[in-house]
């Protein structure tokens, strides 16, 4: 199958200290794969590898069939990025900036730099100064100069820091319409672990610049224990079956509300316990994991509680 960007055995060190080791992933077109982690955990600088702004130790980076050591202008060609917070000319308008951006390509036309404004959103604001913009309105018009050139490949660090509720959800279904329509492929480095979670088809977790966890979204996520919610009767009853009932463990608890991780017991067995104990069950539903939870899990973090 075409892979867009294909990374194996990625590896940087600054003096003593490993920022990145060992990561692998391949690609194919239309994914969006989210790079998560804790600050410090290596995803900028795996994002900076990428795109030649940091050297890396070892490994090897392929973007669309071009090693980024043998051809670096053009596989980088197949790139756009947005890194860190976008940067503009605050003076002069969005069509303005994209224009100037625009001459780094060759054969791109007042008419496509229009096309772009107008597929992100910002059309009506074209003669608007950036000065002017809200970071919204910012991260649109970075994502439009990321696709100038018709990149195969964009890499976005963070595009939703800042934004509200409404400006994420413009952002990402900008990203999900581009995967799906043109078949852009994306890296996506967030904090939003929830909206990655519905996002992305692929995840790569980071912990000290070593990868933990990779593949599908959904298959990652079928694969994790059942999570039980539920409310019981008699609290105390019901605490002090649950402590002695093997297979399982309490993820939280709030009064009578329950959140159970099933580990070495399947559902119904579970719920036989529950019965054979004489506890009365006002409320169930059993669920997967979340990748807030799993990735909690993973990285040493402390889950939290859920109702």
């Amino acid at each position: 199958m075409e892979k867009i960007i294909s990374v194996q055995n990625l590896r940087k060190t600054y003096k003593k200290e490993t920022a990145v080791e060992n990561v692998c992933f391949d690609l194919i077109p239309g994914s969006i794969m989210g790079l998560l982690g804790t600050n410090g955990a290596g995803k900028t600088t795996t994002l900076k590898m990428i795109t030649n702004l940091c050297s890396k130790d070892n490994g090897t980076i392929v973007i669309d069939n071009v090693s980024l050591d043998e051809s670096p202008g053009l596989a980088l060609s197949k790139v756009g990025a947005a890194l860190d917070t976008p940067g503009f000319y605050q003076e002069l308008t969005a069509r303005e900036n994209i224009e100037c951006f625009a001459h780094l390509y060759e054969n791109i036309s007042d008419g496509q730099v229009m096309e772009l404004l107008d597929y992100v959103g910002l059309k009506s604001q074209a003669e608007k100064k950036v000065k002017k913009f809200s970071l919204g309105m910012k991260q649109r018009l970075a994502l439009a100069r990321a696709m100038l050139g018709q990149p195969k490949l964009i890499i976005l660090d963070e595009p939703a820091n800042g934004l509200d509720p409404q400006g994420q959800m413009n952002l990402y279904h900008l990203i999900l319409d581009m995967a799906k329509e043109r078949k852009t492929t994306f890296i996506v480095s967030s904090h939003q672990l929830h909206d990655m979670e519905k996002l992305c088809t692929d995840i790569l977790i980071l912990d000290k610049g070593k990868s933990i966890l990779q593949g599908k979204t959904e298959e990652i996520l079928s694969e994790t224990t059942d999570i039980v919610d539920c409310i019981l009767e008699e609290t105390k009853a019901a605490e002090s079956v649950l402590s002695r009932c093997q297979g399982i463990s309490l993820v939280s608890q709030k009064g009578n509300q329950f959140t159970i991780r099933l580990e070495n017991i399947c559902f119904n067995e579970f719920i036989q316990k529950l019965v054979a104990n004489h506890l009365h069950i006002c409320c169930l539903s059993m669920r997967k994991h979340s990748l807030q939870e799993l990735f909690l899990k993973l990285t040493g973090g402390t889950e939290p509680c859920i109702h």
